[in-house]
């Protein structure tokens, strides 16, 4: 599985309950795709500022990292895993 760079800001569609969060959707590239499973979650630390990052999966084989910046509420796609 290749893997491909992106870290672009993008719009996300998110729902909040119980303290959690989780993507629904999101745009990029002019294309909306909808998150069809989170593969996983995980936090990181960048200084004061918390990251969450998931693993999702939209239509199709291709398997994308989006990452959240709780200190300002943007989102940013990481990278996109490519299969075959």
């Amino acid at each position: 599985m290749a893997y491909e760079d992106i870290f672009e800001p993008i719009e996300v569609i998110t729902h909040f309950r119980g303290g959690k969060i989780m993507p629904l959707r999101f745009l990029w590239n002019g294309r909306t795709y909808k998150v069809k499973r989170i593969n996983a979650c995980w936090k990181e630390r960048l200084g004061d500022a918390q990251q969450l990052h998931f693993s999702i999966n939209s239509d199709g084989p291709d398997c994308f990292e989006l990452i959240f910046d709780a200190s300002d509420f943007s989102w940013q796609i990481a990278r996109v895993y490519l299969e075959g």
